[in-house]
Parts: C-alpha cells; sequence; structure tokens
C-alpha cells in the first residue's frame, strides 16, 4: 500500500470555517459535560489509533460528521495523555492511502477537508494488512464504514490476527434504513469486531452526535483504560452509553489492570 501524506486543505477561507466550527464544538461538547472530570486524572500515557475511513461514493454526505467527529475526539481526551492518529482511507477503484502519524488536532483535520469520495468497491482487507504491517505500537484500529463487498471469512482472519497482537477494532457501521447493502454488512463487521477482541456499534448519517462521542469514548480507552473512560462524564446518546459499557468489560490497553494506572 502507497504511504503518501493525505493532502492537506488549501483554501484559507475554508480552513477558518474549519476552525469557527471546531471551536462551536468544543463548546458544544464541554455543554454536555463530556470533558468533565469526576475523580482525579490517570496516569499520562500515549495512545496509537489508525482512523480507517471508507470514502466510497455512498459516503459523501456523512464524510463532514467523520472529519469533524475525529477533531472532537482529540479535544475530549487531551487530558489524559496523547493520542496520535495515523489516517487510513480508500476510495476509487485502487486507491488506498494513509498518512504521517499526527498528534495535533488541526493537522488531522485539515487533511480531512482535502479529501472526497469516488465510486468503487471496499478495500477493508488493505488497510486491516497495514495495521498487521504498522512498526508502532498501536492502541486500537477505528473503521468507519457502511458497505463490505469483500469476502468475510478474510476479513475475520485478519482481526484475529490484529487480536493476537491485542489490537483491537472498533467498527462504527452506518447504517441507512432500507439499505440491503449495509445490512449485508453487519454479520461481516460484527465478526471483525468480535474476531479482534474490540467492539461494534452502529451510527445513522445523520449522527454527528454519535459518532462524536462514540469516537471520544474510544480515544479515552485508548490513552488511559478504563478509568479514562470513568472521567468522562455520561454520554448523551445512547449508542455512545452502550459503547462504554462494552469497552469497560475489555481488558486495558496493553493488558494493564486499572490499579497500575498510576504507578
Amino acid at each position: 500500500m502507497e504511504n503518501n501524506l493525505i493532502a492537506r486543505g488549501n483554501d484559507n477561507q475554508a480552513a477558518r470555517s474549519l476552525d469557527d466550527e471546531w471551536n462551536l464544538m468544543n463548546k458544544a461538547l464541554a455543554k454536555v459535560g463530556m470533558v468533565e472530570r469526576t475523580a482525579p486524572l490517570p496516569a499520562q500515557r500515549s495512545g496509537r489509533l489508525i482512523v480507517a475511513l471508507d470514502l466510497t461514493a455512498s459516503r459523501e454526505a456523512t464524510l463532514e460528521h467523520a472529519r469533524i467527529a475525529t477533531a472532537a475526539m482529540f479535544d475530549a481526551i487531551k487530558a489524559f495523555g496523547a493520542i496520535a492518529v495515523k489516517l487510513v482511507y480508500y476510495r476509487g477503484s485502487h486507491e488506498c492511502k494513509a498518512s504521517a502519524w499526527h498528534d495535533d488536532a488541526s493537522v488531522v483535520s485539515r487533511s480531512m477537508l482535502g479529501l472526497s469520495c469516488k465510486t468503487g468497491a471496499t478495500q477493508i482487507a488493505r488497510t486491516l494488512r497495514l495495521a498487521l504491517a504498522e512498526k508502532e505500537k498501536l492502541s486500537g484500529v477505528i473503521f468507519i464504514g457502511d458497505h463490505c463487498e469483500e469476502d468475510g471469512w478474510d476479513l475475520d482472519d485478519l482481526a484475529a490476527k490484529l487480536g493476537k497482537k491485542g489490537i483491537p477494532i472498533f467498527v462504527f457501521h452506518e447504517v441507512r434504513e432500507q439499505d440491503s447493502l449495509a445490512l449485508h454488512a453487519q454479520p461481516i463487521f460484527r465478526g471483525m469486531a468480535k474476531a479482534s477482541g474490540g467492539v461494534y456499534a452502529q451510527f445513522k448519517p445523520d449522527s454527528g452526535a454519535v459518532l462524536r462521542e462514540v469516537l471520544s469514548s474510544i480515544a479515552a480507552f485508548s490513552t488511559a483504560g478504563h478509568e479514562g473512560l470513568k472521567q468522562l462524564a455520561q454520554p448523551a446518546t445512547a449508542e455512545a452509553r452502550l459503547l462504554q459499557k462494552n469497552l469497560l468489560l475489555l481488558p486495558p490497553p496493553d493488558g494493564d489492570s486499572d490499579e497500575g494506572h498510576g504507578q
């Protein structure tokens, strides 16, 4: 797979609009209590997440939600420790690329600002193979997509290999009403998450709030384990509450116990 930098947006007006949008989102997150701390902070630690995006044509309408949610994710967990993100996306006939690692929300958001969707088949296996080949220690893989046109057995096998390396896949499945292709992908995506020791969650195309909260929960878990989740106030969306419940059932990242975080 090519490992080229994702192009940044060059439109100054668009960049200023992004900054305004991001600031408004941060204020909204603070208002609903997402970054409110309810206990002493756990020890500072770092996390590395691959965020894999399906940028085939069916996802054009929700790309904006994914970009805003990724920026909000950085802000919601910055008190718990560092989080680095590598963006991976596929689109068109054969295009599948990855960015460098970034721990700056503005850089990642501007990278996403320059992306668009193109008609093509899914390339989920390529993203999972990239994660398996990653030299850096990963906290997990976040996959955001709607359809799957690949062999489920192959994806399960790749997911299981990630699970053996302690790399869970967090699948966020966009499901439109009466979308037969999304319904076909549902058991495949559930299988991927289960085989890797991760979590499967659904959201609707207009559920930007769900995506923001679930990504923030994953980031808090990846940087500070169960204690990180406990520092987030109760999520406003049912989907994020269910996700947090499922995350608390998983072993902490790197096999650490919660009691060990302060040592």
